[in-house]
């Protein structure tokens, strides 16, 4: 499974009311559930994105477009721009360590660094319950 699919798994296993949008190169795409979800609302086009899921998606240059219309139909969507795999065969602090070297603080928002804030408790959490 890619990426982006194992991250869209993983979130809506948090939060299943949530739709997610992914950066994916130069656009942005709905997978999974959310494509059928997202396309009562705008039509975008689905193509295959792997064997367990379909994709839709947009230009990177109209997001703040579709951002409105989604807002305007009071949708719950979470932008993820970025994916920070984490390797299970390392212990608590190492997946932090590893974590927190990929991202690039002088390069996010407020809001982007608490969504990390958020992934590294849940790392935290995840090990306390193994």
């Amino acid at each position: 499974m890619s990426k982006i699919y194992n991250e869209y798994l993983r979130l809506k296993a948090k939060d299943p009311n949530k739709l997610y949008l992914f950066k994916s190169g130069k656009f942005y795409i709905f997978v999974g559930d959310d494509v059928d979800t997202i396309n009562n609302y705008v039509v975008l086009k689905r193509t295959n994105f792997s064997n367990e899921s379909q994709k839709c998606g947009f230009p990177e240059s109209v997001l703040d477009d579709y951002l409105r219309v989604f807002k305007n139909h009071h949708l719950d969507i979470e932008v993820i721009t970025e994916i920070i795999p984490i390797n299970d065969d390392d212990s608590k602090l190492e997946k932090i360590t590893n974590y927190l070297k990929r991202i690039k603080i002088d390069k996010i928002t407020p809001l982007e660094a608490f969504k990390h804030l958020v992934r590294i408790k849940e790392i935290v959490d995840d090990e306390e319950r193994s």
